[in-house]
């Protein structure tokens, strides 16, 4: 699947932008401040309902402004479709799939699939478990909508569970805690299973990436941590009861799973050097797009959020070359004359006040700032 083209009115500092890609690379290039990771949280709201910036649909209005919409063109399947998103400064937001109304997140999930890299995700095996459950759930959630409603049933009884806790022993309500937890090995049961197939998976294709990366001197391998096995999921819940009314909160369950990555047998947030930390980054966004592509027959859209300069020449270079027909849009505030120069294909934009616009001939002026070769998409 690809982008065709990108709609924004009144969309944090794009007052109006209609802005056609390339069905390939797409280098988005402009100094900080100026709406580069607007335009990439645009893209990143009409395919998962949400931004990756702010919990408040309000936050994404431009300022002075009532109302804000976005909308793409996306090709899929050998079918057009069209996912817009009006947002107001009340905070209220209203998604629709070629006109018509979704009413559920879940349904909106799958139409535009998305692989987001920036420089977080460099973090992740350093980074706190809840990080990591962050990103397991992301995709398993875009990939496959039955996890998402899933993990929202779970967390919804995780909520109203921990809110009788925190009551305490003396609740007049605390027999609804046999409820919650039936209902949370209910629910917590297939997490783990759909988790523990992905994961492996997962380890299985990042791990061969990993491997050629580095040359075939290292293998790599993720294991998913279960706080508790699925085959005693309920039984664990049960017995957990008087500790849980003593801390005020639930601690058995997947919403305390975690998972692990090993090279050549040692735990890489312990021994691990940030080279090899960030080639195992690296290795699980590129397993990522294969599993997309498994899952739903065709790639997703890969965003490089101001990665680039995190990575030395040859991950650079490992990065471009293991692509291959998949939509990309990258950003940077410095331009990389070399991958520039070396492009086959792909357009080139710069962003400056909320202003996006295609360069064409000549692409010396973006070394320099100019403007004489700049043809602008903004209508």
């Amino acid at each position: 699947m690809y982008i065709k083209n990108i709609k924004l009115k009144n969309f944090r500092n794009y007052r109006d932008l209609d802005l056609d890609f390339d069905r390939s690379r797409n280098v988005i290039i402009g100094e900080n401040a100026q709406g580069k990771t607007n335009l990439i949280e645009s893209i990143y709201l009409c395919a998962f309902s949400r931004s990756f910036r702010t919990r408040s649909a309000a936050d994404m209005v431009m300022i002075g402004e009532k109302s804000a919409s976005v909308s793409v063109e996306v090709f899929s399947d050998d079918l057009d479709k069209n996912i817009s998103i009006s947002l107001n400064d009340r905070g209220g937001k209203m998604i629709k799939k070629d006109g018509v109304v979704l009413r559920r997140t879940a349904d909106l999930l799958n139409n535009l699939v998305v692989v987001v890299f920036s420089p977080e995700d460099l973090r992740i095996v350093k980074d706190g478990p809840e990080k990591r459950r962050d990103f397991i759930n992301r995709e398993m959630s875009q990939l496959r909508p039955s996890y998402y409603n899933l993990l929202k049933d779970y967390n919804s009884v995780l909520r109203e569970k921990n809110a009788l806790l925190k009551e305490g022993p003396e609740s007049k309500n605390i027999d609804m805690l046999d409820i919650y937890d039936l209902q949370m090995a209910k629910y917590g049961i297939q997490i783990i299973r759909a988790r523990r197939k992905f994961i492996s998976r997962l380890s299985e294709i990042a791990g061969g990436i990993h491997s050629r990366i580095s040359g075939g001197t290292e293998e790599m391998r993720i294991q998913y941590k279960e706080n508790t096995d699925d085959q005693v999921l309920q039984d664990t819940i049960f017995l957990q009861r008087e500790k849980e009314l003593r801390l005020g909160h639930a601690i058995a369950g997947p919403h305390r799973d975690d998972m692990e990555f090993y090279i050549n047998g040692m735990n890489a947030r312990n021994y691990g050097s940030q080279g090899q930390q960030r080639t195992i980054a690296l290795s699980l966004k590129l397993a990522e797009i294969k599993i997309a592509k498994e899952m739903l027959g065709e790639n997703p859209v890969l965003i490089l959020d101001d990665v680039l300069s995190e990575f030395d020449l040859k991950r650079q270079s490992f990065l471009f070359n293991e692509i291959e027909d998949v939509q990309q849009f990258l950003t940077s505030a410095e331009v990389n004359r070399q991958l520039i120069e070396n492009m086959d294909e792909g357009w080139v934009f710069q962003v400056k006040n909320g202003i996006a616009r295609r360069v064409t001939g000549d692409l010396s002026e973006i070394y320099t700032g100019g403007g004489s070769g700049e043809v602008e998409n903004r209508k």
